[in-house]
């Protein structure tokens, strides 16, 4: 069974992206019980609806995941 879920665990997510105005923005989050996968999409799509009217889309949007010690 650990196959299937041993790559399950509270990630720090950090998001990186520019505004339409050239500011850098910065958003950190802790994502629990998940795999690293599902928490690097889950923040690129919290942050791409919360701040969906001022993204710059024509720089990438940065996510890191790294997992959290207890």
């Amino acid at each position: 069974m650990m196959l299937f879920f041993g790559n399950h665990g509270d990630y720090e997510v950090t998001c990186n992206f520019l505004s339409k105005e050239g500011q850098t923005i910065a958003e950190k989050r802790v994502c629990h019980n998940v795999s690293k996968k599902e928490a690097r999409d889950g923040m690129r799509d919290y942050v791409t609806n919360r701040f969906s009217d001022i993204i710059d889309v024509a720089h990438p949007i940065k996510v890191v995941a790294k997992l959290t010690t207890k």
